[in-house]
């Protein structure tokens, strides 16, 4: 694995690699996958997920995975500002981060999975519709938020907080991040551990010198707590719960051959009528519902799993 920060619209942002870096070394196989997170769009969290599905594909896939621009970046970096620059951290500001990443980095001829989790995975129907043609582009859609995202559960929950409150919240974890590390990771840990036991089981297979699940997790939020990380984080869902409406149904019916949907039961951002609406819009699109339970954070308790399940779709639309 490596990683680091590229400079795509003059912000840093945090790319992890899988099978060779995204300059330097020119791409030796077929077929590169991107991975798109959801929000918080800290790649860190989709660690564990990628160096399983790395394995699971025998290495004989280049994997990348990008974050969200402004929700993490290097330490004693001038960052453009919410207020500022608001246009770069808006859902379509990362629409085109995304644009302006594939057009620099990846070289014609290289066929394009794209794996989009939450609101990634809308953002990834846009880069189907735009690298189709040219990159052979499919797309791999895990617990979709693709429309009425205001008026689901988590939505309807997450709303006070995205407006006057945010500034609290901001302060706030501003308050904890300059707390010592040695006090903050077990509060972290301790916190996130509370959410289900599959993190310890996630951790105690971890293999060889890759740390485990659970100790990136703890520090990646450690990074969202960075206020500024965190601001652009909230400005970005209160757009999205903003401007994200009714199902785009031609979109996903136009590219349904090249699209997986993967919906979970009990998901409070994507409730099952949301599934049973796209069903019944786009009868020919090709939606699973979890037979597994998983949670909409997958990343938090079964990436090994999905990477598994995800897998098996890659090398059908290879």
């Amino acid at each position: 694995m490596e990683e680091g920060y590229v400079g795509i619209n003059s912000v840093p942002t945090r790319v992890i690699s899988m099978g060779g870096w995204i300059v330097g070394q020119p791409i030796k196989k077929k077929h590169l996958i991107i991975v798109i997170p959801g929000n918080p769009g800290l790649i860190g969290y989709y660690e564990h997920f990628m160096r399983s599905l790395y394995d699971e594909l025998l290495g004989e896939y280049v994997i990348w995975g990008l974050g969200h621009a402004g929700h993490d970046f290097p330490s004693n970096v001038t960052m453009p500002s919410v207020n500022d620059k608001p246009e770069l951290f808006t859902l379509d500001g990362q629409v085109n981060h995304k644009i302006d990443f594939v057009d620099t980095y990846v070289p014609a001829g290289v066929n394009l999975h794209f794996i989009g989790h939450s609101i990634g995975a809308k953002i990834c129907v846009e880069l189907v519709k735009r690298y189709r043609s040219k990159h052979n582009a499919a797309a791999y859609l895990l617990f979709p938020t693709l429309e009425r995202m205001a008026q689901t559960p988590s939505g309807r929950k997450l709303w006070p907080i995205l407006g006057p409150l945010r500034k609290v919240v901001v302060f706030a974890a501003s308050l904890l991040y300059r707390l010592p590390e040695s006090w903050l990771a077990p509060v972290v840990e301790w916190a996130m551990r509370s959410k289900g036991s599959h993190l310890a089981i996630e951790s105690s297979t971890s293999s060889g010198s890759a740390p485990s699940a659970v100790h990136v997790n703890v520090r990646t939020t450690m990074r969202l707590l960075h206020p500024q990380a965190l601001e652009r984080s909230l400005f970005m869902a209160h757009d999205e719960l903003k401007v994200v409406g009714e199902l785009n149904a031609d979109d996903i019916r136009l590219h349904s051959d090249r699209l997986v949907l993967y919906f979970g039961t009990k998901d409070h951002w994507c409730p099952m009528e949301y599934c049973q609406n796209l069903q019944r819009q786009v009868p020919e699109a090709r939606a699973i519902v979890c037979p597994h339970g998983f949670e909409h954070a997958f990343v938090l308790q079964s990436s090994q799993q999905m990477a598994t399940i995800v897998s098996g779709w890659i090398k059908d639309l290879s």
